[in-house]
């Protein structure tokens, strides 16, 4: 059997699955996977930006202890980016992004009184040991036995979204 061997950004092991959950009007109480209440866990998100931004984002995921699984939702993770960005660098709005990890605590307190260097940084990173792109919610209703009930699409983003006038510059 050939091992396939997967690529990792952090140099600490792998750890929690994660999802998003795109749908602003549904809160996450209990685990998508095993049904149970979840509760919350404050950890900084590593975030990737296009097309070179890096940074971590102490956020309030629910969590799973029996799935160890992380659930953050969308629409807050883009409110505070568009918070973070709009002033500074309102061109990197709107801009593809990617949850890549999280950061160690320690690690994340120390990088905000003074800025580390990217290398040094990656020692304290730990990919997702699972990553699931995002929660699919299936339609409400009757369906006819053998029937699939169809999914519903997540609303598209209000806020992480290009604005007219940087769209006309390009």
């Amino acid at each position: 059997m050939i091992k396939t061997i997967k690529p990792q950004f952090g140099e600490l092991p792998p750890k929690h699955s994660f999802v998003i959950n795109p749908y602003p009007d549904m809160r996450i109480t209990s685990c998508p996977m095993c049904e149970r209440k979840t509760g919350q866990r404050k950890v900084p998100l590593l975030i990737h930006i296009n097309p070179m931004h890096l940074i971590a984002l102490n956020y309030t995921c629910r969590y799973c202890k029996s799935c160890d699984l992380l659930i953050a939702h969308k629409h807050e993770i883009e409110h505070l980016l568009t918070e973070l960005f709009s002033q500074t660098e309102p061109e990197t709005v709107g801009n593809e992004y990617l949850i890549i990890g999280t950061v160690e605590k320690n690690s994340w307190l120390e990088n905000l009184q003074q800025t580390k260097p990217l290398r040094e940084t990656l020692a304290h990173v730990s990919d997702f040991a699972v990553f699931h792109q995002e929660l699919r919610v299936t339609s409400p209703g009757w369906y006819a036995t053998g029937q699939d009930a169809p999914k519903m699409e997540p609303p598209p983003s209000h806020e992480w979204v290009k604005s007219e006038s940087i769209k006309h510059q390009k």
